[in-house]
């Protein structure tokens, strides 16, 4: 086996190699001003898989430079229970969600379902504030929409932050509910992670903090191992009543946002001179809640203001909470001076963006689109801030005052926060129960100790992850089931749709498939054969032929079918009343765009890790370059139906299919079905046993003597299938109401269904 992976690797370098070699969950955290967030922006930059940032809060969401959660798993807010409870025994002021509730007004457009669909790593920050309840309502969605009963769908999720930070909010009423349910409202208890749990990895460099003393000082309180020491030299800073110089540089933290503001307020009001006002403008679609700045921003010469983002221009001319003092204001401008240097500088207005996910009509890979931007001067007053708003910020000096911290980790935050003890003023002394850490995250960083060698994980799990994507790549039967599904669904006669007038072309394009998939399944079976052997330099390569070789067969049959579908299309597009059609086409063909994906990046992985290197994003948007398809999903949208819109007719395709009563994903129901047939029982005790209705089992064991599973004569009497087929051939037809009209009331529709399979299998 040729995966290489170096022995010693920093864990930045770890995490992201879990990532692109795996299918592992990883979380990642780290001490405060370890580059978490440097992490992130490079790992989006660079990685091969689909990926979509999230985060619990709106601010968060764009600090990171992604969505919030609720907004993209459509999830109302709340607590959400993952199993139902019995209304008696809650009380009747207790507000709840179930799997259920959610299902039932889950209203996805085409764009952010395929995003769901084709979505391959899901990157959650600022995980300290994630509750297990809401990771588990994410869980349910993705289950539900991917239609894979596997964790989180497929997904892998990368968990970002530091649970020494601030903690999930939870009502007492709602942790009665969730009390049944949960150890604790930490995301790492959340039940989806049981059987599944993260990768712990831990960023250890240090970037904000040089001061050895202050280091372990902060490295105590995150470990709940506080000396008489730390408790010693935290008295030594503290300062009864201190009141600094408007001029002294120094910002207050303070625990509550009332302190915070009348802080700054009363300081400004202090200062000589009028105020100017800045009004903040934002267009489209920019959450009033999620403002990462002031909407009208007061300010006065000799104001004490803190920047609110690093320097854009890349010259670090001042970081996201750098203080600085106003020296003059203009109509249109504003300039500061650093203590720590002469120079006066000209702030500049910045544009925050709101950005949400979208898929690449031609591409099909998921992008970022600019849903709204807000663009103000990125400075706030800074003579106070809470405790909350300063995660993420680096002071040289600071006033703390938090002797009533309400939260375990408040007083880590706040002091982490300074580059050094030289600039730290305690105004409160600190109490033990602000100092002590949650109990439950305590136990939690044990098992980064507990777990097995990084490195020796990563080899086995990136051989795994390999043999997966080979695996999935080359497995036809959830094409092969959504082309069956497709046939089976020009059920109305040929005068009232103009659907129905293409059945023959459905067909044709089914018996390709079928064709197409029995190659696959003897290759998949061969390819099982190979990972095994895959252990030797000589088994590896043999795995690297085979697959090129059966890359090249297979590429150009699904690119061929693509192109019969994108020839209908053009034809149907002149057509009247065939919307929701057009939508079902060009969700078909994206399935075989996908397949025929899969196997050119899984390809792609083997020839890389025969090679001892990763794939990058760039290596993978130049294998999917492909002009030709370009241009045809161009013609789609142009001539034609010029109002024809894919969300639309997806909504309306899809209404008409909901479920009255929406379900969680389950095992393959027709895979259940076949296995009670393959024990003996008859399709009769088969649907009393499973409760369904006979003609959905016969359904089901039609689906499988298409796949020549199962011989038509075991189900329906050879002389009736006689007689049937000899109508589908005579009537050159397999629409189920010509042939019963034909045939007489005397055969049913479940018989009929079941000599259409026998027919399209031997066809």
């Amino acid at each position: 086996m040729m995966i290489q992976v170096p022995e010693a690797l920093q864990p930045a370098e770890l995490a992201a190699k879990f990532i692109n070699l795996t299918s592992r969950h990883i979380f990642l955290t780290g001490k405060a001003g370890t580059g978490k967030t440097t992490f992130l922006r490079n790992l989006v930059s660079l990685t091969h898989k689909k990926t979509v940032i999230v985060a619990p809060t709106g601010i968060a969401a764009i600090n990171a430079a992604g969505v919030t959660i609720h907004s993209l798993f459509q999830l109302p807010f709340g607590t959400f229970l993952p199993k139902v409870v019995p209304d008696q025994q809650l009380g009747a002021y207790q507000h709840y969600h179930t799997p259920k509730s959610i299902i039932k007004h889950l209203h996805m457009n085409a764009t952010k379902r395929r995003i769901l669909l084709d979505l391959e790593l899901l990157i959650i920050d600022e995980v300290s504030m994630l509750r297990a309840d809401l990771l588990d309502a994410i869980d349910m969605v993705l289950r539900y929409v991917r239609k894979n009963n596997s964790g989180f769908g497929g997904v892998q999720v990368l968990f970002i932050g530091d649970l020494h930070q601030l903690p999930p909010v939870v009502k007492n009423t709602e942790w009665e509910l969730l009390a049944s349910f949960y150890k604790s409202a930490f995301f790492f208890d959340a039940l989806v992670l049981e059987k599944e749990p993260p990768i712990y990895i831990e960023l250890e460099k240090i970037y904000r903090q040089a001061d050895e003393v202050f280091i372990q000082l902060l490295n105590n309180l995150r470990n709940n191992q506080v000396t008489a020491a730390d408790v010693a030299l935290l008295k030594s800073y503290y300062k009864q009543n201190y009141q600094p110089d408007l001029k002294d540089n120094y910002i207050t933290l303070t625990t509550h946002n009332n302190k915070a503001d009348a802080l700054n307020k009363n300081s400004l009001a202090e200062l000589e001179g009028k105020s100017s006002f800045y009004k903040a403008t934002f267009t489209d679609e920019f959450s009033e809640s999620a403002f990462p700045a002031e909407r009208v921003l007061e300010l006065k010469v000799g104001a004490q203001v803190m920047f609110i983002k690093n320097d854009p221009t890349g010259e670090q001319r001042f970081f996201n909470g750098k203080i600085a003092v106003i020296t003059k204001l203009e109509s249109d401008s504003v300039e500061v001076k650093f203590e720590d240097s002469r120079h006066r500088l000209s702030v500049e207005k910045y544009t925050w963006k709101n950005v949400r996910y979208t898929v690449n009509k031609t591409t099909n890979e998921i992008e970022e689109e600019i849903a709204g931007t807000f663009t103000q001067f990125p400075l706030k007053l800074a003579w106070a801030i809470t405790v909350h708003k300063s995660q993420g910020l680096t002071f040289d000096k600071a006033i703390i005052d938090i002797g009533d911290a309400f939260a375990p980790g408040q007083i880590y935050v706040a002091l982490s926060r300074l580059r050094s003890l030289d600039g730290l003023v305690l105004t409160s002394l600190i109490s033990d129960r602000g100092i002590r850490q949650d109990q439950n995250v305590t136990y939690f960083a044990k098992t980064k100790q507990q777990q097995e060698d990084l490195a020796v994980q990563i080899k086995r799990e990136s051989f795994a992850f390999l043999r997966h994507s080979l695996l999935q790549a080359f497995s036809f039967a959830a094409l092969d089931n959504y082309v069956f599904e497709h046939v089976f669904s020009y059920t109305k006669d040929e005068k009232r749709s103009a659907k129905q007038t293409h059945l023959s072309w459905a067909v044709k394009l089914q018996q390709t498939l079928i064709a197409l998939r029995a190659h696959a399944d003897k290759f998949l079976k061969q390819l099982e054969r190979l990972c095994a052997g895959a252990t030797t330099d000589e088994g590896f390569g043999l795995l690297l032929e085979r697959t090129e070789a059966a890359t090249q067969y297979f590429t150009p049959q699904l690119m061929a079918m693509s192109d019969s579908i994108f020839e209908l299309i053009e034809k149907v597009k002149t057509e009247k009343q065939t919307k929701e059609y057009l939508a079902e086409l060009l969700e078909m063909e994206l399935m075989f765009d996908e397949q025929h994906k899969k196997i050119n990046k899984a390809k792609a992985m083997l020839v890389a890790a025969g090679e001892g290197r990763e794939l990058t994003k760039e290596d993978i948007i130049a294998l999917h370059r492909n002009p030709k398809r370009n241009e045809q999903i161009r013609q789609v949208y142009s001539g034609g139906k010029e109002d024809f819109n894919i969300d639309d007719a997806y909504t309306k395709l899809k209404s008409k299919k909901k479920n009255k009563t929406p379900a969680l994903p389950k095992p393959d129901t027709k895979e259940l079905t076949l296995g009670l047939f393959k024990e003996g029982k008859s399709p009769e005790e088969i649907a009393k046993e499973r409760k369904m209705s006979l003609g959905t089992i016969e359904g089901h064991l039609a689906h499988f003597v298409a796949k020549h599973e199962i011989k038509g004569s075991d189900l329906v009497p050879q002389k009736r299938l006689d007689r049937m087929l000899e109508a589908i051939t005579t009537l050159k037809t397999i629409r189920l109401n010509d042939l019963r009209e034909h045939l007489g009331k005397s055969y049913s529709f479940s018989e009929i269904k079941i000599a259409v399979a026998v027919y399209l299998a031997e066809s």
